[in-house]
């Protein structure tokens, strides 16, 4: 499942939009998708850094 191995990355280190698609293989608008749903579930969270995104788990 998708949303598992994200989870997986940022455990390991917060990382940008950008740092999970390529990391996993996925397109930006589908890491940036899931990474929204984990923020909806309450399971991640973000931090603006300049025009970046970068998530990390709760």
């Amino acid at each position: 499942m998708l949303e598992e191995k994200i989870k997986k990355c940022l455990k390991r280190q917060s990382m940008t939009i950008e740092e999970v698609s390529k990391e996993l293989g996925i397109s930006r608008a589908t890491a940036s998708k899931y990474l929204l749903v984990l923020e909806i579930k309450k399971q991640a969270n973000h931090r603006d850094i300049g025009k970046a995104k970068l998530f990390f788990l709760r």
